[in-house]
């Protein structure tokens, strides 16, 4: 009976190491090897800062960068990518952060001001993409809440509630038990396994982060933690975007037949007006979809109709308080072409003084 037990753990033995070895080296979420800190403060120091496509906490990077920038900063822009190829010459100013990260949802971007709030820092502006990420419950329901920064954006809706606040603790919560989790989750060696097919490759001994030299061509973060593409992804042709357009899943984005939560509406407001109170410059950025993409939203506007919601809201909130508004969800407006984006929803930076007005 003995002998059977050691046989088993001897079968079992490579394939746990395999899997415990997988899941800490490679480390799709970055659960194990986290340079959040030490990327922002290389963004920080002026220096343009690549990091490897499966080690990146891009909540983390710009949770470092809001404590330890400048107290008092020129301007940032908050909101999911679409806002992050938005940089210091685009805004016309030199003291400017880009916060956007990918997927910034409504608590994302709370918990950007609750820290801004917690950490005495401020903009004389922000430059605000509204976008279905924060006001789709159904969405942000699919997506899930990071809940390490969540703490952050209770704060702040306790603060702009004008209810009882009790200052967050910095700090992982149960970072232990999540890393003893993911350690030997099978879902994290199938996320892992994934990210080193999507790489075709991986060289054990890669740098996990560093400075972007002349000659670098992946994607990277800007002295401004604005984001520049690869040059593979700036290359891409118009073809390519309407390819983009056809295969983008409308229904997962838009959430099929849902409309704007009242609640995130509500909360919104009273964030433009804590703002305005601290005498904060806001200004709303509607990013549009690529043509392609938007004539299939279009031919199905009841079927898919918060982006109609939301525009109108963005319209009617700017008028009520004086915001400068720009852009609009509709390409057709601005008269856009496929050609000025990089894929379904990301405009092309260089188009962005075309089509936009940033400026002071």
């Amino acid at each position: 009976m003995r002998k059977c037990k050691w046989l088993r753990f001897l079968l079992v033995s490579p394939v746990l190491f395999v899997l415990v070895f997988t899941n800490c080296y490679i480390d799709p979420a970055n659960i194990f090897h986290d340079y959040s800190e030490e990327i922002a403060e290389s963004i920080l120091n002026g220096k343009a800062t690549y990091f490897e496509n499966t080690n990146v906490n891009e909540r983390e990077i710009k949770h470092n960068l809001i404590v330890k920038m400048p107290n008092k900063v020129d301007c940032i822009a908050v909101g999911p990518s679409l806002v992050m190829g938005v940089r210091s010459e685009t805004v016309g100013s030199d003291v400017f952060y880009n916060l956007g990260h990918s997927g910034a949802n409504y608590y994302d971007i709370l918990a950007q001001f609750g820290l801004m709030e917690l950490y005495g820092k401020s903009a004389k502006r922000v430059v605000f993409c509204v976008d279905s990420y924060f006001f789709d419950d159904t969405l942000m329901e699919r997506l899930g809440v990071n809940d390490s920064l969540k703490r952050y954006a209770d704060y702040m809706i306790d603060i702009l509630n004008r209810e009882e606040t009790e200052k967050p603790q910095e700090g992982n919560i149960n970072e232990i038990e999540t890393k003893v989790r993911q350690l030997f989750s099978v879902t994290y060696f199938q996320a892992a396994v994934d990210s080193i097919q999507a790489a075709n490759s991986y060289v054990i001994d890669r740098e996990r982060w560093g400075i972007v030299d002349e000659n670098f061509v992946n994607k990277y973060y800007m002295p401004d933690a604005s984001w520049v593409y690869a040059k593979s992804y700036q290359n891409r042709t118009e073809e390519d975007v309407r390819r983009d357009s056809k295969e983008y899943d409308i229904e997962h984005q838009f959430s099929k037949g849902e409309y704007a939560s009242e609640y995130c509406k509500e909360i919104f407001e009273k964030l433009i007006k804590y703002l305005l109170d601290k005498g904060t410059k806001v200004e709303l950025y509607l990013c549009p979809l690529a043509p392609s993409l938007w004539n299939r939203i279009d031919a199905k506007e009841t079927e898919y109709p918060i982006l109609g919601e939301l525009e109108n809201y963005a319209i009617s909130i700017a008028k009520k308080y004086d915001l400068k508004i720009t852009g609009s969800y509709n390409p057709y407006n601005l008269d856009m072409k496929d050609e000025d984006f990089y894929d379904a929803r990301h405009v092309r930076h260089e188009v962005l003084g075309i089509y936009f007005d940033f400026g002071p």
